[in-house]
């Protein structure tokens, strides 16, 4: 009788990781694909418009809100380097930036000025749901030095850097903090020329259930800077799953 009752146990232990790795599948076996916000009809060039909402496959709507000063220029920017790309445990095909350029001439001081893009979503999205990318952060000793910054108020993990053959831009500098990160270039130098002029696409991973999502720039004259956000919605298979599990736990007990 005993006996039966370790194998029932090692049973359901064996289904529970079964319903692990499913769920994990994306560093496992499998990476999970990242849907990144697409604001067509906008056309690649066009400004985005203001508090727009765009439909997300397994979200909903996403509203884009904005505030970005009148000595920059904004737009949809599909940057080619950046498609097809991949992080350990995830992979995307369409990417696109909602790309800024602040248009002010540089000169000492190097004073950044600073912008800020909200995403808002239908619901609250559970933890690890949510992606944050950024490229083309800046930097430069030129008339006295300065970085631009990108900073989210969440917990994120840094899954890394992808750049498909576009130029020898510098390493994402990603600064971790309680409840907020930071984005920067790794690399330095005179003027505004490759690597330190651009980094490559830095993608994040958003460790807390949100309901929206805040990228605000600290941005250089002269710097062009891109940023969007992506999902992997959890799909209703793996809850149906998890529920299954639990059912199982019960009739040992």
């Amino acid at each position: 009788m005993a006996r039966r009752v370790v194998a029932r146990r090692m049973s359901v232990r064996a289904g529970c990781m079964a319903a692990m790795g499913v769920f994990c599948g994306a560093g496992v076996g499998h990476a999970a694909v990242i849907t990144w916000l697409d604001t067509s009809p906008t056309l690649p060039g066009s400004p985005v418009p203001n508090n727009s909402n765009y439909f997300v496959p397994g979200v909903g709507l996403v509203n884009v809100s904005y505030a970005i000063p009148a000595n920059f220029t904004q737009g949809r920017l599909i940057q080619p380097a950046f498609q097809n790309g991949n992080v350990p445990g995830y992979t995307w095909g369409a990417h696109e930036l909602l790309a800024t350029t602040n248009q002010t001439p540089g000169t000492a001081p190097l004073t950044p000025d600073n912008w800020s893009v909200t995403y808002t979503f239908p619901s609250t999205l559970p933890a690890n749901s949510v992606f944050v990318s950024v490229g083309g952060l800046g930097a430069t000793t030129t008339f006295g030095g300065g970085a631009s910054v990108a900073t989210v108020q969440q917990n994120g993990t840094f899954l890394g850097d992808f750049n498909n053959g576009g130029g020898p831009w510098g390493a994402t500098l990603f600064t971790p903090g309680a409840g907020f990160f930071t984005m920067q270039n790794s690399v330095t130098g005179a003027g505004g020329v490759d690597p330190h002029w651009n980094t490559e696409l830095g993608v994040v991973q958003i460790n807390d259930s949100v309901s929206s999502i805040t990228i605000r720039l600290s941005q250089l004259p002269g710097d062009g800077v891109g940023v969007n956000v992506g999902f992997v919605p959890a799909p209703a298979s793996v809850l149906a799953l998890g529920g299954l599990v639990a059912m199982r736990r019960r009739r040992v007990g």
